[in-house]
């Protein structure tokens, strides 16, 4: 497995665990009240750090059992999986940015059409790199 390819799995999990715990203990009592936005400001300062501090430690920790591997320069076909995957990326991104007009035409509170935009936002990430991971194993 490559450098790169690994990267890609900690950012995978890093998303999934942190954004898994959002979603599943974001008070959704409150979403239509005015501290429904201040819990979703409050929940994402946990997450934003628990995703840099375990992306920072685990690739130190990759890139200092490899040293090679992470320097190595992005060959064609990287590129190519790099460019597939943000292809993929891009339809739940723009369903997403449609399924947020909606939000604002439907008078969806602050909070709501907030955890739509991050909901968005990560599933699009998601697909990107569950695709580039998915061409890493298939070789292209």
């Amino acid at each position: 497995m490559s450098f790169r390819e690994k990267m890609h799995w900690i950012a995978f999990v890093a998303l999934l665990l942190a954004f898994g715990w959002y979603f599943l203990t974001y008070p959704w009592s409150i979403v239509h009240t005015p501290e429904g936005v201040g819990a979703v400001a409050g929940m994402l300062v946990p997450v934003t750090i628990f995703i840099i501090g375990l992306m920072t430690v685990l690739s130190a920790a990759i890139a200092i059992r490899s040293p090679k591997d992470a320097n190595i320069k992005e060959d064609e076909r990287e590129k190519n999986i790099h460019l597939k995957g943000t292809h993929m990326a891009y339809y739940p991104l723009v369903l997403g940015v449609w399924a947020n007009l909606f939000a604002i035409f439907h008078h969806i509170s602050a909070a709501g059409r907030l955890n739509l935009l991050i909901a968005t936002v990560v599933i699009a990430e998601l697909v990107r790199v569950g695709a580039q991971l998915y061409y890493y194993r298939r070789g292209y």
